[in-house]
């Protein structure tokens, strides 16, 4: 069962800029976002479980722009609560 966590953005240039910041420290790959999800931008970027938790620090310490966060596995797809993890 696939498994990972998807960031998705208002723009482009979000998601662009999320995908370098992550990059330069794990695997994060670009993709489209999910039918599952409704995001304006239409890129998202997805990380493994195992950089999960490294991932959001990133993103919360360095990031300037506005993302949501959900968790994937298998068909299920979990918007989840960045202030909460």
């Amino acid at each position: 069962m696939d498994e990972y966590y998807l960031y998705t953005f208002e723009s482009t240039h979000g998601a662009i800029a999320s995908h370098k910041l992550l990059g330069a420290e794990m695997d994060a790959v670009m993709m489209p976002v999910l039918r599952e999800i409704s995001a304006s931008c239409g890129m998202a970027v997805r990380v493994s479980p195992e950089n999960g938790r490294r991932s959001l620090e990133l993103m919360k310490q360095n990031s300037e722009v506005t993302f949501d966060l959900y968790h994937v596995k298998g068909k299920e797809v979990e918007k989840l609560d960045p202030s909460s993890i």
